[in-house]
């Protein structure tokens, strides 16, 4: 495959979840929870989730279209968390660092992750995005 994506370039996904930061850190790491939100797509689902949260920790997101159970597992370990405030994991070689900050009862979600090097920049920008944009309906519906 072609090496689409050279460079360090990192990509970054921002969010505002109108719920306090104790009901939004719950939701991120609660299996339960990831289920029902970790979908980017109306046509996608997330029919399992293996997730032991703590440092060292292995998680397996299995990501699929719901049509042709089409899809991949997003499984990596967790390097470092700071409760309530920072998430370090790697998978497939890659860091993803994902930050949250209290302001008043909302907070603010920000994603920063190294791309993989085959799936064109865009696409995997829309993808998280979308990811996150999921997140905060689910969350904010609750």
């Amino acid at each position: 495959m072609e090496d689409v994506n050279s460079g360090e370039k990192k990509l970054v996904s921002v969010v505002l979840v109108e719920k306090p930061l104790e009901d939004v850190w719950e939701h991120w790491i609660r299996s339960a929870s990831i289920k029902q939100w970790n979908i980017p797509f109306d046509d996608w689902h997330c029919p399992e989730v293996e997730n032991d949260f703590r440092e060292g920790g292995q998680f397996n997101f299995r990501m699929e279209r719901r049509i042709d159970h089409e899809g991949f597992d997003y499984v990596g370990i967790y390097e470092c968390i700071i409760p309530f405030e920072y998430i370090e994991s790697i998978s497939g070689g890659r860091s993803c660092i994902v930050e949250f900050q209290a302001i008043d009862h909302n907070t603010i979600i920000r994603e920063t992750f190294e791309p993989d090097t085959v799936t064109p920049l865009d696409l995997q920008q829309n993808f998280t995005d979308a990811v996150l944009l999921s997140f905060k309906k689910f969350v904010e519906s609750r």
